[in-house]
């Protein structure tokens, strides 16, 4: 039989861990600006004990060609994350903005349609550029609503590419790209002070592509940090990207980025 006294031990401890934790929460925004008629869509993660007279580190995240300004949450369970690491002391408090990055596409701000399970559709594909001509409506808007400093973004996939081309005019301080569809041109030419952060899967279509772009940051002498992971494209592979990209630009405390989290492979 247990003894009482470390059974009562073992539920004091469980209790406290169960009350000492603390929620973030998700704002869901639907906007119109006076430039445009169209509405602009995102949602907006803000830490437990969000204080707005303080500030707060700010990451955008960007969704691929098959997702929304749900789908961080939805599959790569984000705030979920967040929430673990910054109750247990790992990242500091930050806000993480996720915006629908289809221009003038409403329905897909409610629901996915079924055709984009499979197959590439042109139309989006030009509608994610215009996002970059919308980008600066939607910075203006968090940052008149939110307390925040410096900002990062990242993106997967088709996101990855969306976040290098706006960091040609933002310069954010680090762009993430996790399984990244980029062409050799999309690489930046020069250093502007951005990092980029690059994670790949041994098994992802696109780890040429990624392998390649990795080289010729080197060559241009811009700073980056990619690592080869397990896995292929998709959620299983984002979601660990995700998780060592905020511990690695957001830590309480300095960590050693030069080491690989499971087992991955830092490319030469």
């Amino acid at each position: 039989m247990i003894n009482s006294r470390i059974l009562a031990l073992f539920i004091t401890i469980w209790a406290s861990m169960a009350f000492s934790w603390a929620d973030g929460k998700i704002d869901t925004i639907r906007f119109v600006t006076k430039r445009a008629d169209k509405p602009r869509f995102l949602t907006v993660y803000t830490p437990p004990g969000y204080n707005s007279e303080k500030s707060y580190p700010l990451l955008y995240l960007l969704h691929g060609m098959h997702g929304n300004q749900y789908s961080w949450e939805n599959e790569g369970h984000i705030s979920h994350l967040a929430d673990s690491l910054i109750n247990n002391g790992i990242i500091r408090p930050m806000v993480i903005v996720t915006p629908l990055c289809i221009v003038n596409d409403t329905m897909r701000a409610y629901h996915l349609p079924t055709y984009l399970k499979s197959g590439y559709d042109f139309n989006v594909h030009v509608r994610r550029r215009e996002f970059e001509k919308i980008f600066p409506e939607i910075d203006e808007y968090v940052k008149q609503h939110y307390s925040v400093d410096r900002s990062m973004i990242a993106g997967l996939s088709s996101g990855g590419r969306q976040a290098l081309m706006l960091n040609k005019k933002h310069h954010f301080e680090v762009v993430g790209l996790f399984s990244p569809v980029i062409m050799q041109y999309h690489v930046p030419k020069r250093n502007v002070g951005t990092t980029y952060w690059m994670r790949c899967g041994a098994y992802d279509m696109f780890v040429l592509r990624s392998l390649k772009a990795h080289h010729k940051l080197n060559r241009k002498k811009i700073p980056n940090d990619f690592k080869i992971t397990r896995g292929g494209h998709g959620w299983n592979s984002w979601r660990r990207h995700i998780e060592e990209f905020l511990m690695c630009n957001f830590p309480c405390v300095e960590m050693d980025k030069t080491k690989s989290l499971g087992g991955d492979i830092t490319a030469k």
